[in-house]
């Protein structure tokens, strides 16, 4: 069986996109579930690819196991300044990020 290694910054744009675009209430203080339902959506085709995998059956190759375990793993900082150099953030989203609290602890306990 061949499997599929999704771009998961695909999903991740959608759902931006959608808390972007979406108010989380309606007027009158509703859930707006169309908003929900529609981040179930993909999260649900998240989930679908992640119970496919197991499913795959790799063939190990002892060769890349010992190249792989030698690359030198970045730390999270590290990781951060090479993706900003490699595509810094816009003037929207540094605003963005700013105004909103991204940590999901955060966000759930507001």
């Amino acid at each position: 069986m061949q499997g599929t290694i999704p771009y998961l910054g695909t999903f991740l744009t959608d759902l931006v996109m959608m808390d972007t675009a979406m108010k989380d209430y309606l007027d009158g203080g509703l859930i707006h579930f169309e908003k929900r339902r529609k981040e179930f959506e993909v999260i649900a085709q998240i989930k679908l690819l992640q119970l496919a995998c197991n499913n795959y059956n790799f063939t190990r190759n002892k060769r890349f196991r010992q190249w792989f375990s030698c690359v030198d793993k970045l730390t999270e900082a590290e990781s951060y300044s090479q993706s900003c150099e490699i595509e810094p953030l816009s003037e929207s989203a540094s605003n963005t990020l700013k105004k909103k609290n991204t940590g999901i602890i955060k966000r759930w306990s507001e």
